[in-house]
């Protein structure tokens, strides 16, 4: 028996473990490029290419997708930026109010056009407001409220609502497709009051979008209401 009957009748090596013989030693053709005229590597294409071929493509792969997830990554970060600035300004407009008008100035002036909102407006239940403002509502005590269980929310919430549902809010809103609310509740042992945020896009608010700035001024809000007297 020759030598290259004896080599076909050895068993041939486990595929996995050639991976990870060549995985352990990634300088091996290095070391063996003579071995790299035997490889057969075929594109979807059907042409033969080289290793180094090869492993350039996958390597520009890589680099395309690691350029996508820090532009990504660059994109996400301004985007919170602008939130936190957009944040800071209308906290500060809220520390800065002294009466319920500064209050309800501060609202249009920094929350819809700084959140990119269409409608806001504060319900403040058991209270009625000294004067009409454009986004601080008192509601009696044995008066209906614009939606089911508004007082009665403990988190921020964030749905789509019908048309006839976002008009019960916001009845100048000229809606006729579905939009989107996001409720602030704003509770403490002299308060019960709701900051209903709204937009005609149904998506602007959606179900999963992060809350921690609705909690952040729902604290800043409820402080802010508590000392200009409302509640």
């Amino acid at each position: 028996m020759n030598r290259t009957d004896e080599l076909l009748d050895e068993p041939l090596l486990d595929e996995d473990a050639v991976a990870e013989f060549l995985s352990s030693r990634p300088d091996f053709f290095n070391r063996h490029p003579d071995l790299l005229s035997d490889l057969d590597l075929r594109a979807e294409a059907g042409d033969s290419v080289s290793l180094l071929e090869r492993q350039v493509s996958v390597l520009r792969e890589r680099n395309r997708d690691l350029r996508q997830q820090l532009n990504t990554l660059l994109t996400n970060a301004t985007a919170n930026e602008q939130v936190y600035r957009r944040m800071k300004t209308l906290t500060l407009a809220l520390m800065d109010a002294r009466s319920v008008a500064d209050l309800d100035a501060a609202l249009d002036q920094h929350l819809i056009s700084g959140f990119d909102a269409d409608h806001a407006t504060c319900f403040v239940h058991g209270w009625m407001p000294p004067k009409d403002l454009a986004h601080v509502v008192g509601i009696a005590a044995d008066e209906n409220s614009p939606l089911p269980d508004l007082f009665e929310r403990s988190e921020p919430v964030c749905a789509v609502h019908r048309v006839e549902e976002y008009t019960a809010v916001f009845p100048d809103a000229l809606l006729s497709a579905p939009g989107s609310i996001a409720l602030v509740p704003m509770r403490t042992d002299a308060l019960n009051a709701v900051l209903v945020i709204g937009s005609w896009d149904p998506q602007r608010f959606a179900p999963d979008m992060g809350k921690v700035f609705l909690i952040h001024i729902g604290d800043v809000m409820s402080r802010t209401l508590e000392r200009v007297g409302v509640g």
